[in-house]
């Protein structure tokens, strides 16, 4: 294996699916065009570069995503008004995704590399339980930084959230199976070579 043979994927794939998630963040919360509340792109790009990218330096591609949007949308992070410290939990969630999706990264190249109705079912499934994960650890990133830490009010922030959440989980559902389960497939057929989670030989 040559080294030319990874470049793309170290220097194209990795800015690109950032440079998505930017522009995808963009135009669905600064604009305002979302066809339904908390439609996103940025947990499909996390897999997605977890599991395309054999280098561990894919964990970054949600991060640098969002403080780049963020940044470009004009939220405050880290600063000002206790909310915005909401990003600890949101990068962080994003972040151990990425984490789950790269130490499964050969599972899933196995079983989603058809599309039939068994990879479907998983990939639909991996939204739906990333989703999950996320929209739990989020919502507790909100009782524990804005309100009472009591039991009321924690059964208050998840039971106010449950609108939200199912929105979240149909739309990252849908992007799994629209986005991330074609791509996924057609790359482990088409072009293996750019996505062994070992290092290559590069004599």
């Amino acid at each position: 294996m040559k080294v030319k043979d990874y470049i793309w994927k170290e220097y194209i794939l990795l800015p690109v699916l950032i440079l998505i998630g930017v522009i995808g963040r963009i135009i669905l919360v600064g604009l305002k065009i979302q066809p339904f509340p908390n439609f996103e792109v940025i947990m499909v790009i996390t897999f997605l570069a977890a599991v395309l990218i054999r280098s561990k330096i894919a964990i970054i591609v949600p991060f640098l995503a969002m403080i780049i949007s963020d940044v470009i949308l004009g939220n405050s992070v880290f600063i000002g008004h206790p909310m915005n410290r909401i990003v600890i939990f949101t990068y962080s969630g994003f972040i151990f995704l990425s984490v789950i999706s790269y130490l499964r990264s050969d599972w899933f190249k196995k079983h989603i590399r058809d599309l039939n109705l068994k990879s479907i079912a998983i990939t639909g499934g991996t939204g739906f339980i990333f989703t999950l994960i996320y929209d739990i650890w989020t919502n507790a990133g909100w009782w524990y930084i804005i309100y009472p830490h009591t039991t009321e009010a924690f059964i208050s922030v998840f039971l106010a959230g449950i609108p939200f959440m199912i929105y979240h989980l149909l739309s990252n559902v849908f992007m799994f199976i629209v986005v991330a389960l074609p791509v996924v497939s057609y790359i482990t057929i088409h072009h293996p070579i750019i996505i062994p989670k070992e290092t290559p030989d590069l004599t």
